[in-house]
């Protein structure tokens, strides 16, 4: 017949086990939540610097352009008229790269928003819509 001693034992290591393992399942969520958070952080930066890259090339692009018309124009007129066009076409690229940055951070914003929404949903945590906005359509331009 156990004594009451050991009954008290038992539950007590019952409580310390319930204890830890809540603990351990805690961190273990806490864990994989931060690597959710550094995917998306890692891949978007990844993202934002090719579109960095984009941007760069085209400007590079316009500027050896406009070099280029420089040591081979001969009139005046057709020099301006031509950087005028590589001015406009260099502005329609740069605001598509631009559309597309920005594009590239709402989906982050709302990939974090639905993680944490995730996580006080796990937790028994109360509370409303976190503001997870209307999501931006992707641009259908794509930048050169």
């Amino acid at each position: 017949m156990p004594t009451r001693w050991a009954e008290e034992e038992r539950n007590m290591d019952k409580t310390v086990s319930n204890v830890f393992e809540n603990v351990t399942e805690a961190h273990q969520k806490a864990v994989d939540a931060l690597m959710g958070f550094n995917k998306i952080a890692v891949r978007t930066q990844g993202l934002l610097a090719g579109q960095h890259l984009a941007a760069l090339e085209n400007v590079f692009a316009a500027g050896s352009k406009n070099l280029q018309m420089v040591t081979e124009g001969r009139d005046p007129k057709d020099l301006m008229a031509g950087q005028t066009e590589v001015a406009v076409q260099l502005g329609e690229k740069l605001v598509a790269v631009a559309q597309e940055a920005l594009d590239i951070q709402t989906q982050a914003r709302d990939e974090v928003a639905s993680l944490v929404e995730e996580g006080l949903k796990a937790a028994n945590v109360n509370v409303p819509n976190l503001g997870v906005v209307a999501k931006t359509p992707k641009s259908s331009k794509k930048a050169a």
